[in-house]
């Protein structure tokens, strides 16, 4: 099973198509600060987060999702306040008993199990690294453009 997780593509669709094209037909979250509309996501398949600077959508802050047995919650992180610490966001995934966290807005690539629960960043597809992951049957990898 494999994952494409992207994050803070901040309005660069040219950039995520790139992505896209890269890797087709794959179960795609996004942790938020997409900037695009929610109808291009939805043609794209992209199930994705609201950020804090998708100013007018109506994306969920959070998703709890269920995926080929995992259960995996996806937030952007701002309101967990993880650019000081994942305390709060550990909080949370273990009283919601995931698998796995996915989380953007630091813009820095992360993949760390606590707790028993794997947190994973999948860094910024905007930023000068333009980074995304892929999630693979336990395994993390990270890519740049």
């Amino acid at each position: 099973m494999k994952i494409l997780i992207t994050s803070d593509v901040h309005g660069k669709k040219s950039l995520l198509e790139e992505v896209i094209k890269k890797h087709p037909n794959m179960y795609h979250l996004n942790a938020g600060d997409i900037g695009l509309s929610e109808s291009y996501l939805d043609e794209q398949n992209i199930l994705s987060v609201k950020g804090n600077t998708d100013f007018f959508s109506k994306l969920p802050e959070m998703r709890l999702l269920e995926h080929e047995g995992l259960k995996i919650l996806l937030t952007h992180g701002h309101l967990y306040y993880v650019k000081r610490n994942l305390d709060l966001l550990v909080d949370k995934a273990k009283s919601l008993d995931v698998n796995i966290c996915i989380f953007g807005h630091t813009h820095m690539r992360y993949s760390k199990v606590i707790k028993g629960v794997l947190f994973l960043n999948p860094g910024a597809l905007s930023d000068y690294e333009r980074s995304y992951a892929i999630f693979d049957n336990g395994k993390v990898e990270f890519y740049k453009l």
